[in-house]
């Protein structure tokens, strides 16, 4: 199976490069896509013109908006929301589907989101299945991200999942978002966070997926 495993890091690719070496059965290609969503959105278009892949995959860190999932969590991402498409009133912010700037239901949308059908193909390593806000400034003020929490009930925040979903839907390829997460959507404070122990945990259910993955279960998901 060709595999594309795409990271807006290098470092969060660096471990998983290593470990990936021993699966079998795989032919596993990687991208660096850059941080943020027109980076990734390009690099990710240019990257699937040039090759054909069974499955692409996304990987790195994430921050949590719930306090009961445990730093060093993996989880997959079931759907996804553009959280800065939209205009800014005094108070709060609208998004471009409430102003009717864009259909709520039109391709790739589903009610706003967009959403990921493959999500299952990770049951077998039980990871959590979980919302994800994408954002171009991370979140690391208090009214910002209770104004967030309040208006997309996300659960968790990265800079790239988003357009990472965009692209993989548009081009109708079979994709997944795995994230580990590395720290609390909270005041900005990087001594709480604990970058080796995500690197670990993501680098290991990464290879745990891979090793697992059989070619009949996208054909199947692809129907």
């Amino acid at each position: 199976m060709n595999i594309l495993i795409t990271a807006a890091t290098a470092f969060e690719l660096q471990e998983i490069k290593e470990k990936v070496k021993s699966v079998q059965n795989h032919n596993i290609d990687f991208c660096v896509t850059g941080i943020g969503c027109t980076l990734t959105a390009y690099k990710l278009a240019k990257k699937l013109q040039d090759t054909k892949f069974d499955l692409v995959l996304n990987v790195g860190f994430a921050g949590s908006f719930v306090k009961n999932t445990e730093i060093g969590t993996t989880v997959i991402v079931e759907n996804e929301i553009f959280g800065n498409l939209g205009i800014a009133y005094p108070h709060k912010l609208s998004t471009l589907f409430d102003e009717n700037f864009m259909n709520k239901n039109e391709y790739p949308f589903t009610n706003g989101k967009l959403f990921c059908k493959y999500a299952n193909l990770l049951n077998s390593i039980n990871l959590k299945l979980v919302c994800g806000l994408t954002v171009d400034v991370a979140g690391g003020e208090q009214n910002q991200i209770e104004q967030r929490q309040k208006m997309f009930n996300a659960d968790i925040e990265t800079m790239e999942g988003a357009a990472f979903f965009y692209v993989c839907l548009s081009e109708k390829i079979p994709f997944l978002e795995i994230r580990t997460i590395s720290n609390y959507i909270e005041p900005r404070n990087k001594n709480k966070w604990n970058i080796p122990l995500a690197t670990r945990n993501l680098t290991n259910n990464t290879f745990n997926f891979l090793n697992s993955l059989q070619l009949k279960q996208i054909k199947i998901n692809k129907r």
